[in-house]
């Protein structure tokens, strides 16, 4: 078959997929016509990198037209209007609503579709004044629901907190209430900043809908200048930018470039990768902004709503359970990572020597000449590698060793970090406790909380959340989430709902099982 007749095999299998719904099938075929892009090579080592299995391109091409990630500064528009779409500042809270519903169609990423909603109740508070509660539950009601319908993926993530506000309040109401896969939704939780019970009503939704992950915000805002947005799969970003690719390291297969030792890894192995996945970016950004014409062109660019000295690359891994047990394995030991405290250790001597390498390489066009070091969190189709630097499914230990052993990670992961502790649902009959696991578990370091009740139909894949009953409805017809066919893979094949579902006991007392 010539390569003319495999394409129009392909366009013809989109066209007749009885499980994708017309948007979908017109959001694949764009993507195989970019699949077609000429190819632009990186260069023969790099290349070798890929077939090999050691890069992971996260299906983006050689040769991008937009960054994978974009954060636009919404407050500043709000405040100044955009010109490209003929909108002036609003007024009050329609106004609000409809002008951020709007843009949002016309903000890109990887995706699509925005991966970044906004600090929402920042921008809407100012427009509640006079607005009744009746009033406001209603038109954010309505908001949400539009959100869901228009944009139909998972990725996409709203930012609340750390501040109290009667919308986001309200917000947290209406998610719990709705349960909707989209938007995804971080709260950004500091002491002494958020109120007790604002924080005892985040994690009140978290055992309704798992929903929102928590941020701390204290420590990832110490490491931004000008603000952060927390999206798409705990990706931690600059405000009024974004990244403009993410690649990652597959730590696994990289075990096969040392002799087993700790000291041939990091002396050997960490310089090496980490220079294959920089070139590799460097090769992505050039063309992003050199050639693509997307940072001289996009209103978002021409009106500032984004800016490219606020843009950055994600160094991602992931797999490092793998590639710790190996080595446990060559040294002739039998602990495992997450469950062993020699393992775990070995583990974070490995993250932290990739942090080091990564600071001392300067990166084309990102903000402070640097690259951003991301914990990569998964994709549906890893079979034999554990997202980032997480425990394997179904292994995880009791919530309290299962934080102690993740918490020191964290500290190395600028760019976004995730462990997703799975709770069962007795934790209903002692809520209190889940608020207790939050402030414990980032006074122990965690960046980002994120919890998982078995029973809830709102499940957690990677980042992203999709709904059990529409993924049951998946596997016979179309359902109108993009992101339902990779949490239905993400069933299958990486076995997510077979995650330990953990009782919280003793949880003042974090010795636990740890050892």
């Amino acid at each position: 078959m010539s390569q003319i007749e495999q394409l129009q095999q392909a366009v013809l299998g989109h066209i007749t997929n009885p499980n994708l719904t017309l948007p979908q099938k017109q959001l694949a075929l764009a993507q195989l016509a970019e699949s077609l892009v000429p190819r632009h090579p990186y260069g023969e080592e790099v290349e070798r990198a890929f077939d090999q299995g050691l890069l992971h391109d996260m299906f983006e091409s050689q040769c991008p037209f937009k960054p994978r990630y974009v954060l636009p500064d919404y407050a500043k528009a709000m405040v100044q209007g955009c010109e490209f779409l003929e909108m002036a500042p609003p007024k009050d809270l329609d106004e609000a609503l409809n002008f951020l519903s709007i843009l949002y169609l016309n903000v890109p990423s990887v995706t699509g579709y925005p991966v970044f909603l906004g600090h929402l109740d920042q921008l809407l508070e100012p427009f509640v004044d006079g607005v009744s509660d009746a009033e406001l539950e209603k038109a954010l009601t309505l908001f949400w629901q539009r959100l869901d319908r228009t944009l139909p993926d998972s990725f996409v993530h709203a930012n609340l907190g750390p501040q109290d506000s009667r919308v986001g309040r309200m917000i947290l109401r209406v998610d719990a209430a709705l349960g909707q896969s989209v938007p995804n939704l971080t709260f950004r939780y500091q002491q002494g900043v958020t109120p007790d019970d604002l924080l005892r009503r985040v994690t009140d939704n978290i055992i309704a809908c798992n929903k929102p992950h928590i941020a701390n915000h204290e420590a990832i805002d110490a490491e931004f200048d000008r603000g952060y947005g927390v999206v798409s799969c705990y990706n931690a970003l600059p405000l009024g930018g974004g990244s403009h690719t993410l690649l990652r390291l597959n730590l696994r297969r990289s075990f096969e470039l040392c002799d087993g030792s700790e000291q041939d890894y990091i002396g050997t192995v960490v310089p090496r990768c980490t220079e294959l996945v920089a070139s590799a970016m460097a090769h992505r950004i050039r063309f992003l902004v050199e050639e693509s014409g997307f940072f001289q062109h996009h209103f978002l660019c021409k009106e500032g709503l984004v800016s490219l000295d606020r843009f950055t690359a994600m160094f991602g891994i992931y797999g490092l359970a793998e590639l710790v047990n190996q080595m446990m394995d060559a040294l002739g030991e039998s602990g495992r990572y997450g469950l062993d405290r020699d393992a775990t250790a070995l583990g974070e001597r490995i993250v932290a020597a990739y942090r080091r390498q990564i600071d001392h390489l300067e990166m084309i066009y990102c903000q402070g000449g640097l690259m951003r070091f991301h914990s990569q969190s998964g994709i549906s189709c890893d079979a034999d590698e554990t997202a980032g630097t997480r425990i394997p499914v179904g292994s995880e230990p009791d919530p309290l060793s299962h934080i102690l052993a993740c918490a020191p990670m964290h500290q190395y992961f600028d760019g976004g970090i995730s462990d997703i502790f799975g709770l069962d649902p007795t934790i209903r009959h002692n809520p209190g406790a889940l608020v207790r696991l939050v402030t414990g578990g980032f006074g122990m370091g965690l960046k980002m909380f994120t919890a998982n009740l078995a029973d809830n139909d709102l499940v957690r894949v990677t980042g992203y959340m999709v709904k059990r009953s529409d993924i049951d409805k998946f596997r016979t017809e179309a359902e109108r989430h993009n992101s339902t066919c990779l949490g239905a893979e993400a069933v299958d094949v990486v076995k997510i709902l077979e995650r330990q579902a953990r009782v919280i006991s003793q949880e003042q007392h974090p010795v636990s099982l740890w050892r």
